[in-house]
């Protein structure tokens, strides 16, 4: 088995995923035999609700399943806006076992995304602007 087919046997196997992405340089095509696995998951409640550690635990198996460093992303949590939107936009879904869940995070990520854009947008047109202010004067 591959690394993929292996990560996705294990993420089958744990019945609070509910989905995850496969992302990063792995998907990207500019890995290397040292790059990690970057994988996005989204629990069925908040791990912090779920017995023992699951972000640790889950990390560890997926780590000795492919042989290699896996870092899990908790999409339950609050993720950067532009991270949110590279784990959509390059990622590769492994497990999906409730599509309307995951379309309605895959909404909340691209809402705070966009917003996101619009401020930093606003933001850079007013620095530009007092630079060219400065510099005219």
């Amino acid at each position: 088995m591959t690394g993929k087919e292996n990560l996705i046997e294990v993420l089958k196997s744990k019945p609070f995923v509910t989905f995850a992405y496969l992302f990063g340089s792995r998907i990207k095509g500019y890995s290397n035999e040292r790059s990690d696995w970057d994988i996005a998951i989204y629990f069925s409640k908040p791990p912090q609700k779920i017995k023992g550690w699951p972000l640790f635990e889950i990390e560890a198996e997926l780590s000795r399943a492919i042989g290699s460093t896996v870092q899990v992303i908790d999409l339950n949590s609050p993720v950067s806006p532009l991270l949110g939107f590279e784990i959509l936009k390059e990622g590769e879904i492994l497990v999906d076992r409730d599509e309307g869940i995951r379309i309605d995070i895959v909404n909340r990520i691209l809402r705070q995304y966009y917003d996101w854009q619009y401020f930093l947008k606003r933001h850079m047109d007013d620095y530009v602007s007092a630079k060219v202010d400065k510099t005219l004067i």
